[in-house]
């Protein structure tokens, strides 16, 4: 159904499939091309649609925003940026792609984006010209450039695996950049060993299975940080909301 086609590929470009699913759905949109034009299309609404689902704090997540859609628009009632003006020239298809982008990401996007905040990396300084890549990678990922900040960590990971802080911030870019299988097995070789990065790299365990909607798993690593640690506090507000 042209609808399930819609929302695979809504998945694809909010980073919500595994590495085999993305693989498989790259290779169906090499050859269909109503994928190729759903993609097209749904990256276009999700440049110039501009919705701000800031969360507050003080409700639950996800009954700020509640939609109501029928044939012809949808109609949004919480806090959310009018998009009445779009919505008139939507017609068919781009009406659906849209119903997909509104359900898609705030209701599955919303918590990581509240729980992720990254914290920062830091390097030893240096002097400008001896800034090696390791200092460049750390100022694109306190950027959150994470997509450039990836191959850079990659070469020194591979160069130190055993670096705990090399690690934890390299799993963290895998995690941002959708590859959350890798991102877990370089997060888990932190957790166990012996470093100050093990209950983060727990913590940010937890989150990639939250990224997946995979409340259970997301759980069962939340419940590994202790109390006392830097992400007990949020890893508690988390559990409470899935």
């Amino acid at each position: 159904m042209t609808e399930d086609k819609i929302l695979l590929t809504a998945r694809y470009v909010e980073g919500d499939m595994d590495e085999t699913e993305r693989i498989g759905f790259e290779i169906r949109v090499q050859n269909e091309l109503d994928l190729q034009q759903h993609l097209k299309d749904y990256n276009e609404i999700h440049q110039n649609l501009k919705i701000h689902l800031a969360p507050d704090q003080k409700n639950e997540l996800l009954r700020d925003t509640l939609y109501a859609v029928n044939k012809q628009y949808f109609v949004e009632e919480a806090r959310v940026a009018s998009i009445t003006p779009i919505i008139n020239w939507m017609t068919g298809i781009a009406a659906v792609l849209l119903l997909g982008f509104l359900i898609w990401v705030p209701w599955r996007n919303n918590l990581y984006s509240v729980y992720a905040g990254n914290s920062a990396m830091s390097v030893t300084k240096r002097s400008a010209e001896k800034k090696t890549d390791l200092d460049q990678a750390a100022q694109l990922y306190n950027q959150k450039n994470f997509n450039a900040a990836k191959p850079l960590l990659e070469k020194q990971y591979m160069a130190e695996p055993e670096n705990a802080i090399v690690a934890y911030y390299y799993g963290n870019t895998l995690v941002e950049t959708s590859n959350v299988d890798d991102a877990r097995a370089v997060l888990n070789n932190v957790y166990l060993g012996t470093s100050k990065f093990k209950y983060d790299a727990a913590y940010s365990i937890a989150l990639s299975y939250l990224k997946n909607d995979r409340k259970a798993e997301c759980k069962i690593w939340l419940q590994k940080i202790p109390a006392g640690t830097a992400h007990y506090k949020d890893a508690i507000e988390l559990f409470n909301k899935l």
